[in-house]
Formats: structure tokens, C-alpha cells, sequence
């Protein structure tokens, strides 16, 4: 799958994310914080339907916070 995404801080502070490819729009965020949130958001929805499960995954956690 070809997918571009350009992100960049215009001079008003506004964060703009532009997709090219099989995916295609753009999203404009009023500020860090909220481009922040959004982020946080969309790698929760993917930790959700991940195909792998997250036991296996935490199983690889090299933070020290898995659980042995």
C-alpha cells in the first residue's frame, strides 16, 4: 500500500497532516494539544484491533514493565 503523509506547523501554530496514496485528505489541529490527543487516540484504536495479542506483545516490553 503507498501512503504519504506530510505533517507540518504552519506559522499560526495550526498543525497540518496531509494523506496521499490509497488514503487521501487532510486534518488541521488547532494546536499541539490536540494533534497530541488525536495521536493518542489512533494508537489506542490500533492497540484495540491488533491482530496480535497484547500478552504476546507485552511479553517482548523491554521497559521493565512486563510482567514475567
Amino acid at each position: 500500500m503507498y501512503l504519504q503523509v506530510d505533517i507540518y506547523e504552519c506559522g499560526s501554530k495550526h498543525i497540518h497532516v496531509v494523506l496521499r496514496g490509497q488514503v487521501q485528505g487532510e486534518a488541521v489541529f488547532g494546536d499541539f494539544d490536540v494533534f497530541a490527543e488525536f495521536i493518542e487516540v489512533c494508537q489506542d484504536f490500533i492497540n484495540k484491533r491488533s491482530l496480535i495479542p497484547r500478552v504476546f506483545l507485552d511479553a517482548f516490553d523491554d521497559s521493565g514493565n512486563a510482567c514475567t
